[in-house]
């Protein structure tokens, strides 16, 4: 997953089956793309920005 994530660093990604099948500037771009294929089987996450700090646990 983090090799699939690497190649589209800062983006919000559709992952099916294992492979990126959308990746947008926002999360509403990627549900509007994915709606308009007719894609509902996909898991939506951000993919991190290297240079983004990790956050780790809760407050």
């Amino acid at each position: 997953m983090a090799d699939l994530l690497g190649e589209v660093p800062g983006k919000w990604v559709a992952i099916r089956e294992g492979e990126i099948v959308e990746a947008r500037d926002t999360f509403d771009q990627v549900i509007m793309a994915l709606h308009e294929r007719g894609i509902k089987d996909a898991t939506v996450l951000r993919s991190p920005n290297p240079t983004e700090p990790e956050l780790v646990g809760f407050g």
